[in-house]
């Protein structure tokens, strides 16, 4: 069996990702304070997240291995960075740190602690907020480079400065002109190393094509997984993640319509993210939906007509016992749902919608 080239992964990160699953994973250790193992239906592996029940007692550490890694959507790491909140410990914590543990601040901080078992909640913010309290600037000096050439390839914030080139073009501008390349100097890449070295029970000795076939077939060598990205660096993850993004043609940045805060949408007219940090938490997919129905309600006369006409035919509905009167509201109502989605995909306009609304009051 191959040992030699194992990859370290206490107190250590690795990242990788699959473009056709839209995933990232990752190895690293966490203080388990605020946080919570969580197991997501739509992931193989589990993630870490923020438990709205802050509860007492021990700090525990955990670190995830190859065999069960954490895993979140793809490009989740650098969106969740420009995003952070880095004006104090605590927001930097819940809005960052809790997920990726504090061993990646090595370039900052030569003296990184081992995490550890916890008493109280007093012994580890003292443990880590120090250090976060001396590098609180380069940190956010990183973010603004980071998020400066996000908003340069994708032409956010009305960003249109080369709106005609491609956002691989403009960050390979961004990137030679800010000399982004030099935060890869402390990156060791591993590839093939999950089957090459045993982490699937594969070895050496008996290995042959066909049993690579077999496996390539079945899935458990999957092809689909980039390289091992090892390092203790920060701006070496985000040096990896910023440029796997934008040489993926399928995918963009935006901001949320809602919240304000950068995502990936999973199609491309999507307005509203999807991003949450507590188990409990609603999307902005939800709310901002929600939001942007019940201004539009209000805003738009083909569909005040609507709601209007809908609440006087359901009255008459419950005041009737005539199963006619009933199957024309439901007819009525299905109809004029159509012509809402029509106008909400801008297939008519609001003149449009107005007239039919107004033509079908009765029918």
């Amino acid at each position: 069996m191959l040992r030699e080239n194992s990859i370290p992964v206490k107190n250590s990160f690795n990242i990788w990702f699959n473009r056709s699953k839209r995933k990232e994973f990752y190895t690293t250790s966490v203080s388990l304070y605020k946080t919570t193992i969580n197991r997501d239906s739509n992931n193989r592996f589990p993630n870490v997240i923020l438990n709205s029940n802050d509860v007492g007692g021990d700090i525990y550490f955990t670190t995830s291995n190859f065999k069960e890694p954490f895993e979140d959507n793809y490009g989740t790491f650098l969106i969740r960075f420009i995003n952070a909140n880095f004006s104090s410990f605590e927001t930097a914590y819940t809005t960052f740190f809790c997920f990726y543990g504090f061993s990646i601040l090595g370039e900052f901080y030569r003296d990184i602690p081992n995490l550890k078992l916890f008493k109280s909640k007093d012994d580890f913010v003292k443990t880590y907020e120090p250090i976060f309290i001396k590098i609180k600037r380069k940190l956010k000096e990183l973010q603004y480079l980071i998020k400066n050439c996000i908003n340069y390839m994708y032409n956010i914030n009305n960003n249109l400065k080369d709106k005609n080139f491609s956002p691989f073009e403009k960050y390979l501008t961004y990137a030679i002109y800010n000399n982004l390349f030099k935060y890869s100097n402390n990156i060791e890449v591993f590839y093939f190393q999950f089957f090459a070295h045993d982490t699937l029970n594969i070895t050496s000795q008996t290995i042959t094509p066909r049993i690579v076939r077999e496996h390539l077939n079945s899935g458990v060598i999957n092809i689909d997984d980039s390289a091992v990205f090892h390092t203790q660096y920060l701006s070496n993850i985000l040096y990896v993640s910023l440029a796997e993004i934008a040489s993926n043609k399928n995918v963009k940045i935006k901001t949320c319509k809602n919240c304000g805060k950068y995502f990936i949408p999973a199609k491309n007219n999507e307005k509203y993210c999807d991003i949450i940090y507590y188990e409990d938490d609603v999307t902005c997919k939800v709310v901002g939906a929600s939001n942007s129905y019940t201004k539009k309600r209000k805003s738009v006369n083909g569909i005040k007509l609507y709601r209007n006409n809908y609440q006087r035919r359901l009255m008459q509905v419950k005041r009737s016992e005539d199963e006619k009167v009933k199957l024309d509201f439901e007819n009525w109502k299905h109809l004029a749902k159509s012509k809402i989605k029509e106008f909400n995909n801008n297939e008519i306009n609001e003149s449009e919608l107005v007239e039919w609304m107004k033509e079908n009051k009765n029918s």
